[in-house]
C-alpha cells in the first residue's frame, strides 16, 4: 500500500513549486523565502518537502556548482511540476478548512 501524501503537504509543495516558477533558485534562497510559512519552520520539513517534489518529478536538480568544496545545487521546475500549478491556478480555498461551529438540534 503506498503513502498518499497528507492535505497540508500539497498546500506545501504548492508554495516550494511558486517559488520556483520565477526560475532556477539555489536550495538556499528557497529556504530563506519559505521559512516563515508555516511548515516550513525548520530545516527538516523543507527537506521532506524537496525530497518528495524530486521523487515525483516535479522539480529537477539543473546544476551543481561547487565551491570551496561546498556543493550548491540548484533547482528547477520540470513541465509535470508546471501542469501541476496551473491544475491548481485558480484554487483558492485552503485544502484543510477549520471546522464549523457545531448548532444544537432542538
Amino acid at each position: 500500500m503506498s503513502k498518499l501524501a497528507r492535505p497540508h503537504e500539497v498546500n506545501q509543495v504548492l508554495k516550494l513549486l511558486k517559488i520556483l516558477v520565477r526560475g532556477p533558485k539555489s536550495t538556499l534562497a528557497v529556504y530563506r523565502e519559505l521559512r516563515k510559512e508555516s511548515g516550513f519552520r525548520n530545516h527538516h520539513a523543507f527537506y521532506r518537502q524537496l525530497r518528495l517534489c524530486l521523487k515525483y518529478g516535479l522539480i529537477e536538480l539543473s546544476d551543481i556548482k561547487r565551491k570551496w568544496g561546498i556543493p550548491t545545487k540548484t533547482y528547477s521546475l520540470t513541465d509535470k511540476g508546471k501542469n501541476l500549478l496551473l491544475l491548481f491556478k485558480n484554487e483558492t480555498e485552503p485544502f484543510i478548512r477549520p471546522l464549523e461551529p457545531r448548532t444544537r438540534r432542538l
